[in-house]
């Protein structure tokens, strides 16, 4: 009789050094970004659920701390592709080179998911991708005010008991990066403080 491991997952959880300075100006690029999509006539609700132009050319050049957002999330994907013992003979075809990667990257346009007061997101992966990074630019109290990222185990629909433990916390802090891999269901437990900013990016497939 043999048991063996299989289908392992892993996940990334860095805290990224940067200054309050760093971040503040990171986060005034942000609300500005914003306030031109209102402008156009879009609500807060449509731009925290949607995709927000942060990422894109016009706006790396004009803000050029974009450009290490980006490279920190570029960063970040590849770490986490890497880890994995099939890397080296799969990176190239699945574009999980640094290079493919950074391309990647390039083409998407990241989204803001605000969080307000009695805000949450429910049970979810990101279908058509390979992985998701969220970049946190505030800190919460989890235990007192909510809005805590829940990893789940992949079929934890469906393998009760055998799968332990089925849920993975994990904090909101300032200038946290997380990675996990896109099939990886997750949630936001319901956010009782006042506000809440991070950066999604998607590791898109294609």
């Amino acid at each position: 009789m043999a048991i063996k491991e299989i289908f392992p997952t892993k996940i990334l959880v860095e805290d990224i050094e940067r200054s309050d300075d760093w971040t503040n100006e990171l986060k005034s690029i942000v609300w500005s970004v914003f306030a031109e999509e209102q402008a156009k006539g879009r609500t807060f609700a449509e731009i925290a659920n949607d995709s927000l132009p942060l990422l894109t050319e016009e706006n790396i050049e004009k803000f050029p701390i974009l450009n290490e957002v980006r490279e920190i999330f570029v960063k970040g994907f590849h770490s986490l592709a890497s880890s994995f013992d099939n890397y080296e003979e799969h990176s190239k075809h699945f574009g999980l080179t640094e290079e493919g990667i950074r391309s990647k990257v390039s083409k998407e346009t990241g989204r803001l998911p605000f969080m307000k007061k009695g805000d949450f997101k429910e049970v979810h992966h990101h279908l058509g991708v390979q992985a998701f990074g969220i970049l946190y630019l505030d800190d919460v109290q989890n235990e007192k005010e909510g809005g805590e990222l829940v990893l789940r185990d992949p079929s934890f629909n469906s393998n009760l008991g055998y799968a332990v433990p089925q849920r993975h916390k994990i904090g909101t802090k300032k200038n946290r990066l997380v990675v996990a891999p896109a099939h990886v269901w997750h949630e936001v437990t319901e956010f009782t403080g006042e506000e809440r900013t991070a950066i999604v990016i998607n590791l898109n497939a294609v």
